[in-house]
């Protein structure tokens, strides 16, 4: 499942009862918890914590992660999504800590990048939010890194972090959330045309180049609302807490015989404005999801794209497979050109062994 996975430096995995002593060693490092003194458990603390854990996993089949380095297979972190104690279904609590040893390597931005795209991806309908220590400059740095923003939460709701309470005054943040719509209004559509335009000048590819004509994108975006309403795509919104759009995407259903089998992925935009904070994850994280939901029977997802903008490390790095390319094979008005490059890959990932006929 995606919050379980192989990562470049690391593997996210569902914890046992037999990491209690790596477990303990992290957790009563007196390093880790500088900012929080009073929140370092004891060993019998530890055992009960996990235990907890353990149980999480076994009622939601999701929580806290054991965080492995891939190179020496030992347990550098802990971290993962629950469901908080004084609010269940509410939102989820995200959670994360280093080994002492392990900080200052940029692990945690991989680690929370990772879990917020995997709820996003397999909890739609659920906020993630992080409790943190207002002091705690490097913890707050990496939460804001991966994409979230503070947010004011009423004194009356519930909120809790249960296996790190600051010691000092908090800071809640909440991550991006995907939404999805089968047809959309007005109000919706001149969003997405305003964030295509921002892409097209920040020099996005998205079927066209900076300076396209706003009238020629509303009428492509005219064709995939029309689709939406055949019931043939469906359109993806990342939205920031506020509910500004963030993000956009669309799936689109084959029409032909013989591509029912398949789903592709259209005009993937993310907001210039949050470049390198990893939206572009969530979304794509998010899509995959929706794609899950939408089609359960599809065998076989696709996209294109332009090449020239690095987009292949990106599909690359979601588990999307080059499958071919065609050099040349994009020309734009004002003789931008590129080569189109076809991606791949199965809902579960990877990519179905060809048949080898010529």
């Amino acid at each position: 499942m995606p919050f379980e996975q192989e990562m470049p430096r690391l593997r996210l995995r569902r914890p046992t009862g037999l990491d209690l002593e790596a477990y303990t060693a992290l957790h009563t490092d007196p390093r880790t918890y500088a900012h929080a003194p009073a929140s370092m458990p004891d060993a019998e603390g530890c055992r009960d914590r996990l235990d907890a854990d353990l149980a999480h996993w076994a009622a939601y089949g999701f929580g806290y992660l054991a965080v492995e380095d891939r190179a020496s297979g030992l347990l550098v972190g802990w971290g993962g999504v629950c469901e908080a104690a004084a609010a269940p279904r509410g939102p989820l609590n995200l959670y994360y800590r280093l080994a002492y040893d392990a900080l200052g390597q940029g692990l945690g931005r991989d680690l929370v990048c990772a879990v917020v795209a995997a709820a996003v991806e397999e909890q739609p309908a659920r906020r993630v939010r992080a409790r943190i220590g207002s002091h705690h400059a490097a913890s707050l740095a990496t939460a804001r890194a991966a994409g979230l923003v503070e947010v004011d939460v009423p004194a009356d709701q519930p909120d809790d972090q249960p296996d790190d309470q600051p010691d000092s005054a908090s800071v809640v943040l909440e991550a991006p959330h995907l939404t999805s719509l089968a047809s959309v209004d007005e109000s919706v559509l001149a969003e997405v045309l305003d964030l295509w335009v921002r892409v097209n000048e920040a020099g996005g590819a998205v079927g066209f180049s900076a300076g396209a004509p706003r009238a020629a994108v509303a009428d492509r975006l005219a064709g995939h609302a029309a689709l939406l309403a055949e019931g043939r795509a469906v359109l993806g919104l990342l939205r920031a807490p506020d509910d500004r759009l963030l993000g956009s995407a669309f799936w689109q259903r084959g029409a032909w015989s013989g591509f029912a089998h398949r789903l592709e992925l259209w005009r993937v935009m993310v907001e210039p404005a949050e470049q390198g904070r990893g939206m572009g994850g969530l979304l794509l994280s998010g899509m995959h999801g929706l794609a899950r939901r939408w089609s359960p029977q599809t065998q076989l997802w696709c996209a294109d794209y332009r090449s020239g903008r690095g987009l292949g490390r990106f599909y690359a790095r979601w588990g999307w497979n080059e499958v071919g390319r065609l050099p040349y094979g994009i020309e734009l008005p004002g003789g931008e050109r590129g080569d189109e490059v076809h991606l791949a890959r199965r809902p579960q990932g990877g990519l179905p062994v060809a048949d080898g006929r010529p």
